[in-house]
Parts: structure tokens; sequence; C-alpha cells
């Protein structure tokens, strides 16, 4: 008995966690409407977020947009964020955007893949680094990407058309179409 009402609980909690971040949507679609052009086709698992400022930042998902549990999209600082039509987020993604980042069409991306378009500042050694504000650097990743697991994609690059990134890999430089990146492990043998 207790097991059953653990699991009816757990799905309840679920379909209200997705309801309310459905009205979530609506209100900001509602409130901006020139700002937050989410397709109605978009679809979320548990605990999906969107963080969106009060600047003039956009927010424009096209359809088929995919994310499965606990994805996070935090929009601010006059960014614009655009994601493409039939695009897959496996758990625990994580979009940064505080100044501009542009994901193609057909892309998948793995669990736990964190994409940032900025960095915090710290050139000045007499300045604390929380205290230096940070630099930017557009991301763009093009049509049919397949970003595997842990993959962290840092600000000002640019990824071509299918491209295939390997887990773990960071990706701080841009990558040309149709490449493949892997990380690759030294293993010294005694």
């Amino acid at each position: 008995m207790i097991l059953f009402f653990l699991k009816t609980k757990r799905k309840l909690v679920g379909f209200l966690n997705r309801k309310i971040c459905k009205f979530k949507i609506f209100e900001l679609k509602n409130l901006y409407p020139k700002r937050i052009l989410i397709n109605e086709e978009l679809s979320f698992g548990k605990l999906f977020s969107i963080s969106f400022d009060l600047s003039s930042s956009v927010v424009e998902i096209k359809k088929n947009v995919s994310f499965r549990d606990f994805c996070r999209i935090r929009s601010g600082e006059n960014s614009k964020l655009e994601i493409g039509e039939n695009v897959f987020f496996n758990n625990g993604c994580s979009i940064n955007c505080l100044s501009g980042i542009q994901i193609g069409n057909d892309c998948q991306f793995g669990e736990d893949v964190k994409l940032y378009d900025h960095n915090h500042s710290y050139k000045n050694a007499e300045l604390n680094i929380n205290k230096q504000g940070y630099t930017f650097g557009s991301i763009k990743v093009g049509n049919n990407c397949w970003i595997s697991s842990n993959v962290t994609i840092l600000k000002g690059v640019e990824i071509g058309d299918n491209v295939v990134i390997g887990a773990g890999c960071i990706i701080y430089q841009s990558v040309p179409s149709n490449s493949t990146i892997i990380s690759k492990q030294v293993l010294e043998v005694k």
C-alpha cells in the first residue's frame, strides 16, 4: 500500500510540475509576445525551467523541440537564444545564454551537455573575480549535429553542420562541418 502511494505521489508531482511549467511558458508568451517565441509542440520532462530576465532578451524555440528531465534555460543580459526544429535535449542539459546562442535543426544533445556563451573576467588580480563582470562570445551549432553526453561548449564557438562530438569533450574552438571530435586519453603503460 505504501509503495502504491509513493508511486502515485511521484506521478502526481511530475504531472503538476509539467502543468506549472506549461502555465509559466503560457504566461511568458502572453506577457512578452515578441520576445518569447515558443512553438506549441515543445515537450519537456520533470523540473524543466526557463529563467528569463526583463532586459530585451529573446527566446525562440521552433517546432518539435524536446527536453527531457532536469533541463534548464537561462536567458538574460539582452541575449538571443534560438533553437531550430526537431532538436532533442537529454536529461540535465543546460543552456546559459547571456549573449547569443543559435542551434540549428535536427540536432541531438546527450545527457548533461552545457552551453555557456560567457565567462568570468579575471584579468585584474587586484579585484575579486566576482566583481570583474563577464566576457561574451556567441555560440552557433549547425544542423544535424550530435553532441554526446557531458560535453561543454564554451563562448565564441561555431560548430558546423553534420558534426559529431564525443562524450566528455570541452569545445573551446570552432569545429568545421562534417567533423568528428573525440577526447583522447593517453595511458601510460609501465
